[in-house]
């Protein structure tokens, strides 16, 4: 379990399987440069994804309100700054059950009334802290934890996705609501119970197989009791695919790998998450994925 592992690390987390095929050693810059070369243009592209992240995001935050309120969480339950923190260097259901709430496919995504996200979820979300990996420009998934006043830390590897995020929310980023660090996930270090939520969309999947795990069993590591992990990945075991044309981009070099559906949720579950949501989507270019809310007890 997480807490007999103050670091997990890769000498310490157990493999579920085979190691992946080995990367190039540069291939996490490689990524960057490819991330910030396409900054404009990857924004764009993401239109088509960005109803679904606005929808499984809703239903996280409505996720997290209902745990809130039943412990009977208050403003002041913030336990940590972690405003300063740019550096992050500080020392179930699996058959779609998500206790009544409807669904993201029964969601619709333009506007956050509509969503259910308005004003009366303020006095429960507000200065909450969450952490968002792979962030990118910080829409629409850091847009809406911040329209709840939650304190947010969002992570990325380009410099150009994160300078498109304070370009995006400049008040948040100036009040210190919002605070952004150019790293690589496993760099990061965090207290343990430090989050009420922890996000990694499209973004563990640029990490081989092994760091993966142990990334899954930080953040269950830094998640609070009652707090929430949401992530997706792969639905196909990819033990680690180079694609040299990404988006059919010249300048778009990207690495991708996944344990599967069936590994992930056996690390899941063997950290003791309790699986809110398992729930298969298809990507027109990209594949069928799998999303995942899963609660720490």
């Amino acid at each position: 379990m997480a807490e007999d592992l103050p670091n997990p690390s890769l000498s310490t987390v157990t493999q579920p399987g085979t190691t992946s095929v080995e990367p190039p050693p540069d291939f996490k810059e490689r990524i960057a440069e490819t991330y910030d070369a396409i900054t404009t243009y990857y924004d764009q592209w993401t239109l088509m994804h960005r109803s679904q992240r606005m929808n499984y995001t809703a239903l996280v935050l409505r996720l997290l309100q209902t745990e809130l309120s039943r412990n009977g969480a208050t403003n002041g339950d913030t336990n940590g700054d972690t405003n300063g923190d740019t550096n992050g260097d500080t020392n179930g259901d699996t058959n779609g059950n998500t206790n009544g709430v409807a669904p993201p496919s029964e969601l619709d995504a333009p506007s956050m009334d509509m969503l259910g996200l308005g004003m009366d979820m303020i006095p429960v979300l507000r200065g909450k802290h969450a952490l968002d990996v792979g962030c990118g420009s910080g829409v629409p998934v850091l847009e809406l934890l911040l329209a709840e006043e939650m304190e947010t830390i969002g992570v990325d590897v380009s410099a150009g996705q994160l300078a498109l995020a304070r370009n995006h929310f400049p008040e948040a980023t100036a009040a210190g609501q919002a605070v952004w660090a150019e790293k690589d996930m496993m760099e990061l270090r965090y207290p343990p119970d430090e989050f009420h939520l922890v996000v990694g969309l499209y973004s563990l999947l640029h990490l081989p197989r092994e760091e993966q795990t142990v990334f899954l069993h930080r953040a269950y590591m830094w998640l609070k009791p009652g707090g929430i992990l949401m992530i997706n990945f792969p639905k196909q075991e990819l033990e680690g695919l180079v694609i040299e044309h990404w988006l059919d981009l010249r300048d778009a070099w990207m690495y991708w790998s996944s344990w599967g559906e069936d590994k992930t949720m056996q690390i899941i579950n063997e950290l003791g998450l309790e699986v809110l949501l398992q729930e298969e989507t298809t990507d027109v270019r990209d594949g069928d994925f799998v999303w995942v809310i899963a609660k720490k007890s």
